[in-house]
């Protein structure tokens, strides 16, 4: 699946992205655990807003695989019951 590693990727980037923002603005003050957790929560939520447009298509095509896999276990089941 493209959009898994195409969103899964761009989740990494943008983790990574805050990390280094973080990093560079609180290493005086925190330790490398505790920006690593505050870039987390914030990207997280960021990931809410911008990646939107690959969060759907990726909840797209997955809907579409588990239309049509439901659409093959009900003809196979239609046909168990023919027989």
């Amino acid at each position: 699946m493209k959009e898994f590693g195409i969103y899964t990727g761009l989740r990494a980037a943008l983790f990574a992205v805050c990390l280094a923002v973080l990093w560079f603005a609180l290493r005086t003050w925190l330790s490398i655990w505790p920006i690593a957790l505050l870039a987390l929560i914030v990207s997280s939520i960021l990931s809410i807003f911008v990646l939107r447009a690959a969060r759907d298509r990726l909840a797209g095509k997955i809907e579409t695989r588990a239309t049509k896999m439901t659409t093959r276990l009900e003809q196979a089941r239609s046909a168990e019951d023919d027989d």
